[in-house]
């Protein structure tokens, strides 16, 4: 099955329904996103584990429709522009959730592993 041509023009609007808004976006493989937080707190710069979250489920949920993984490279920026940090997910790990060969939590941890902060 092949993804319908508007398919990363529907994740990006369901991720502006989550508070996650996509400032650049290049839908190569690597997925790569920049996108800002309303969830940033103010005295810590730190990427907001809740939007990880949010962000993958919008991804395992359009596999459903048609959307292929591919490794995903995030940058997360707050209101002002200023970047948080940034974090990964493989392709593989997608993968290997959908078929249960991890649980959502290993999957969390290995995300969780990878965020890096400005």
């Amino acid at each position: 099955m092949s993804a319908p041509e508007d398919i990363y023009e529907r994740i990006e609007n369901r991720l502006v329904s989550h508070g996650i808004y996509v400032t650049d976006f290049d839908r190569g493989d690597p997925l790569e996103i920049t996108y800002e937080t309303v969830h940033a707190d103010g005295d810590a710069d730190a990427v907001p584990d809740r939007d990880i979250g949010r962000l993958c489920n919008v991804l395992r949920d359009f596999r459903e429709e048609g959307w292929e993984p591919v490794d995903l490279r995030a940058t997360v920026i707050d209101l002002d522009g200023e970047r948080l940090g940034s974090w990964e997910a493989e392709a593989a790990w997608f993968r290997q959730l959908g078929r249960e060969e991890i649980t959502e939590t290993q999957f969390s941890q290995r995300v969780l592993e990878t965020v890096e902060t400005a």
